[in-house]
């Protein structure tokens, strides 16, 4: 697929406590992410994931899952962030006439 594919499995897991002690341990792959990148250079993003983790505050697992679209953006500057984008210039034609924007 043109290194365009990414999976990620995993899964968390407390050490010490009562989280501990009501977690299923036999789930190691709880978590799962797979990403595929729309564009080439990685810009636009489409992601599936399942998510599954112990609430100790509802005494059960909650699993969740979710697709998302990611939009990467690169900055040179941390202002560059608040700034508006620059205005776009008027383009010429092949006979030199000016094309406006609006």
């Amino acid at each position: 697929m043109n290194d365009r594919l990414k999976v990620t499995v995993g899964s968390n897991f407390g050490l010490e406590g009562q989280a501990r002690q009501n977690e299923n341990m036999t789930n190691i792959a709880g978590n799962v992410s797979v990403d595929y990148s729309l564009s080439k250079d990685g810009r636009y993003m489409l992601r599936a994931y399942r998510k599954d983790e112990y609430q100790v505050a509802l005494q059960g697992q909650i699993i969740e899952t979710g697709v998302g679209f990611i939009i990467t953006l690169d900055y040179d500057k941390f202002r560059e962030i608040f700034q508006k984008s620059k205005e776009k210039k008027p383009k010429k034609n092949q006979n030199n006439q000016v094309v406006e924007f609006k």
